[in-house]
C-alpha cells in the first residue's frame, strides 16, 4: 500500500515537472509568437492601405474620365452651334474652347487647343447612324478631342497615391462630335380666342424670327404649319419656302376653345409626309396660351408621336397657359419644356430652339 502511494505521488511530481517546464517553454516563446503576430498585421495594413489607396485612385480616374466626357460634349455641342450660326470655324473654335474651360475636370479647366477640333460633314447612315468625314464640305459638324494627357494643354491629372501604387498620373481621352443635322419641323400654334390681339402680334413676331434664323443655317431644313382652336387646320405642308409660312400665319384669324391635341394630330398628319426619317430628325413645335378643353388627351397623342420617332417641344404663354400637361408632353416627346410671361421671352424661346434645334451629338 505504502509502495502503491509512494509510486503515485513520484507521477504526479513528475506531471508537475512537465507542466512546469511546458509553461517555461510556452514563456519562453511568446515573444517570438507576438512579433509574429505583429509582423503579419503590419503586413495586412499595409495590404489595406494600398487597396484602400488604389480604389481611391479608381473613383478619381472614374470621375475625371466622366467630367471629361461631359466638358468634350458641351465643347462639341457649343462649336457645331456657333458654326451653324455664323459658318465661321474660327468662332466655333473660340466658343468651344470657353464652354471647355468652363467645364472642370479633376477640379481644373478643360484647355482645348485648335488642333484639338476638326469640322467636317456628318451624313446620316440608313441604319440611322451618322459617320464623320473629317474636312468634307459642306461642313455641318464638328468633331472634338477633349484630352487630359501629357501632350495636351491641360496636362494629366496628378493621382492621389501615385507614389503607392507606382502609377502617378491619369491620361483619359474622349471625342465627341456633333453634328448640325437637317430637320423636318412642325410648327403647332394656339389661335383660340385666349390669343386675340397683341398676343397673336407676338406669335407672330416669335414665328418670323424663327424662320429667319433656320434660313441661315446650312443644312436644308422644311417647316410646316399646323393650327388650332377647337377645331385644327394644316395651314402650311412642309416647304422650304418659309415665306410661306409667315404668310400663313399673317391670314389666321383667332376665336374659339381649345384643343391643343387636334392641333398636334393635325402636326402629325403633316410631319409623317415629310422626308423618310432615316435621314432627318421629325421635330414639333407645339405653343399654347390656354388649357386643353376640347377633344383626346394631348399626352396620348404625344405618345403616338414619339413612337413615330417625333421630337416634342412644348412652349406655354402666360399665366393661365396649361404649364403642367404642356411639360408632360414635352417630357413624353423627348423635348423640352419652355415658359413665355410675355412677347420678349417668347420671342427669346424661339430664337433659342432656332439656333440650337439642329444640333445633336452624333457620337
Amino acid at each position: 500500500m505504502r509502495n502503491l502511494s509512494t509510486s503515485k505521488a513520484k507521477l504526479s511530481r513528475k506531471f508537475r515537472d512537465r507542466c512546469v517546464a511546458l509553461d517555461l517553454k510556452q514563456a519562453r516563446n511568446a515573444p517570438q509568437r507576438h512579433g509574429a503576430m505583429l509582423v503579419l498585421i503590419a503586413i495586412m495594413m499595409f495590404l489595406f492601405l494600398i487597396v484602400v489607396a488604389f480604389s481611391i485612385d479608381i473613383a478619381q480616374m472614374h470621375l475625371a474620365r466622366t467630367e471629361l466626357r461631359s466638358s468634350t460634349d458641351a465643347a462639341a455641342n457649343a462649336a457645331a452651334t456657333t458654326l451653324a450660326d455664323t459658318l465661321d470655324r474660327n468662332l466655333a473654335i473660340r466658343r468651344g474652347q470657353q464652354i471647355a474651360q468652363a467645364n472642370l475636370v479633376n477640379g481644373q479647366p478643360l484647355l482645348l487647343a485648335d488642333g484639338d477640333f476638326q469640322f467636317g460633314r456628318s451624313d446620316r447612315q440608313v441604319d440611322g447612324k451618322y459617320a464623320f468625314n473629317a474636312g468634307e464640305a459642306p461642313f455641318n459638324g464638328v468633331r472634338v478631342n477633349g484630352q487630359r494627357t501629357s501632350g495636351s494643354l491641360s496636362g494629366p491629372v496628378p493621382l492621389f497615391f501615385g507614389n503607392v501604387t507606382g502609377t502617378s498620373i491619369f491620361e483619359p481621352e474622349a471625342f465627341a462630335t456633333a453634328t448640325y443635322v437637317e430637320r423636318d419641323i412642325t410648327l403647332v400654334v394656339d389661335r383660340s380666342g385666349s390669343m386675340v390681339g397683341s398676343r397673336f402680334n407676338d406669335l407672330q413676331a416669335a414665328i418670323r424670327i424663327f424662320t429667319d434664323l433656320l434660313a441661315t443655317t446650312p443644312v436644308d431644313e422644311q417647316i410646316g404649319l399646323a393650327s388650332y382652336n377647337d377645331r385644327a387646320s394644316e395651314d402650311v405642308q412642309l416647304t422650304e419656302n418659309f415665306a410661306e409660312v409667315n404668310n400663313a400665319m399673317d391670314r389666321l384669324r383667332t376665336g374659339g376653345f381649345t384643343s391643343i391635341s387636334r392641333g398636334m394630330r393635325a402636326g402629325q398628319e403633316i410631319a409623317l409626309r415629310g422626308r423618310p426619317p432615316e435621314f432627318v430628325e421629325r421635330t414639333m413645335i407645339v405653343m399654347t396660351d390656354g388649357r386643353h378643353n376640347r377633344g383626346p388627351e394631348p399626352r396620348v397623342v404625344a405618345t403616338d408621336l414619339a413612337s413615330d420617332g417625333v421630337t416634342i417641344h412644348t412652349i406655354t404663354f402666360g399665366a393661365g397657359a396649361d404649364f403642367g400637361r404642356m411639360r408632360d408632353v414635352a417630357r413624353i416627346g423627348g423635348g423640352r419644356h419652355f415658359h413665355a410671361t410675355n412677347g420678349d421671352q417668347l420671342r427669346d424661346i424661339y430664337r433659342e430652339i432656332a439656333l440650337t434645334l439642329g444640333t445633336v451629338l452624333t457620337e
